[in-house]
C-alpha cells in the first residue's frame, strides 16, 4: 500500500532536516577524506561532491517551496 502524500508543510519539514543530514554527511566526508591519501582520499572527496551537488538540489527544491508558499 503506497504512502499518503506529504502535506506542504511536513514536506518542507522534511525537507530541510535532509538537507541538514547531507551537510553533516559532507563534512564527515570531508574529514575523513583529509585523513587519508592517495585513491582513498579521492574516494572521500568524490563522495562529498556528490552529497554537496545533491544538498544544492535539495536547497534549490526548498526555495522553490517557499517562493510557492508566498505566491499562494
Amino acid at each position: 500500500m503506497p504512502n499518503p502524500p506529504v502535506p506542504p508543510a511536513n514536506l518542507e519539514q522534511s525537507l530541510n532536516t535532509i538537507s541538514h543530514i547531507l551537510q553533516c554527511a559532507a563534512a564527515t566526508a570531508y574529514e575523513t577524506g583529509d585523513q587519508l591519501k592517495g585513491s582513498d582520499r579521492d574516494l572521500a572527496f568524490s563522495v562529498m561532491h556528490l552529497v554537496e551537488l545533491a544538498k544544492t538540489r535539495m536547497d534549490e527544491v526548498l526555495r522553490g517551496l517557499s517562493t510557492e508558499a508566498v505566491i499562494h
